[in-house]
């Protein structure tokens, strides 16, 4: 699974999640950007980046469960919307290139600098890095902070 294949399952897929109103395309030069709108309006920006290398050798090639968290409350944690986004790219049934271990940073004790994110590692020998790189509360365009997103949007 290639950023551009991760960019375009949640494009399709992450709307049908309670909460999450839309996904699309970020409106910069970012090629495999996502913006994520909640129910309540607040919005969150993503970029997916990622490298091939070999493909895992691990014989169980299935990722835990990742339950989808409830996003339709009027104060959603971006880290709920992490959680949605890799429950998402987790349950794709993608047979060549699916994802079979993931990494969520806001759970780690000492989250990495990017703080909401995860590494996607898939069946093809692709490593996905989700990354959040700013959020906004409703009525607002524009990441509020960018590189430092808020808790909660």
């Amino acid at each position: 699974m290639t950023p551009a294949d991760l960019q375009q399952l949640l494009i399709e897929r992450a709307p049908a999640i309670p909460g999450i109103t839309d996904a699309g395309k970020r409106d910069d030069d970012s090629p495999y950007g996502l913006i994520v709108t909640l129910t309540g309006g607040g919005r969150v920006w993503w970029t997916i980046t990622g490298a091939s290398g070999p493909a895992p050798t691990k014989a169980d090639d299935s990722v835990d469960a990742t339950e989808v968290p409830d996003l339709t409350g009027s104060s959603v944690a971006v880290a709920h919307v992490e959680q949605a986004l890799v429950a998402t790219a987790a349950c794709a049934d993608d047979p060549s290139g699916g994802v079979v271990r993931a990494d969520r940073y806001s759970v780690r004790p000492n989250p990495p600098a990017v703080r909401y994110g995860a590494t996607l590692e898939c069946r093809d020998g692709w490593k996905l890095f989700l990354s959040c790189y700013g959020t906004a509360r409703p009525g607002h365009t524009r990441p509020e902070q960018p590189y430092q997103p808020l808790s909660h949007v």
